[in-house]
């Protein structure tokens, strides 16, 4: 990040996102200024951070093919019936809505469905991701199917991310 132009912002961000978790605070309206500083850097030096970010495909693949297993979808157009679910209420979206995290759910739904009609940044999701995730973690004995999928993308990231750091990437 040095190279990149954005240390500062990036130690600020990580200071205060510290210091949040520390006295149990929520990072998102506390360090909104300084993120939304990072992130402006971030984009200024595009071509400079683009190969790191590139490294998060593998990893988002890796969740969506664990979660795609775990609920394949259900073929509706082969049989015509009153009990097929509706469009959108798919196995995952069944599952999501029966546990406890319906509401933080339903809003990164709506969150994603906003930023594809307004081609916004998909990372402008992560505070509704975050929450979901919390909420998920709280109440585990019921989504650990997924946490485990999203947990093993977080490994592979920093696997690759730590790979590359370390120049064993020929994209870095």
């Amino acid at each position: 990040m040095e190279k990149g132009g954005c240390i500062e912002p990036l130690v600020e961000y990580v200071d205060c996102k510290g210091e949040a978790e520390k006295k149990n605070e929520d990072v998102f309206p506390r360090c909104k200024e300084a993120k939304d500083r990072l992130d402006k850097c971030m984009v200024a030096h595009r071509d400079y951070h683009q190969p790191i970010l590139e490294i998060m495909e593998p990893a988002v693949e890796l969740v969506v093919n664990k979660i795609e297993a775990l609920f394949p979808l259900v073929d509706t157009v082969s049989t015509e019936s009153a009990d097929q679910p509706e469009e959108g209420d798919g196995p995952l979206h069944l599952f999501m809505n029966g546990g406890a995290c319906t509401e933080s759910y339903m809003a990164l739904e709506d969150f994603l469905v906003e930023v594809m009609e307004t081609n916004e940044d998909i990372c402008n999701c992560a505070k509704a991701f975050t929450m979901l995730i919390k909420c998920m973690d709280a109440h585990s004995d019921y989504y650990h199917p997924i946490l485990d999928a999203v947990y093993d993308g977080e490994d592979h990231y920093r696997t690759l991310l730590i790979s590359a750091l370390r120049g064993d990437c020929k994209r870095i």
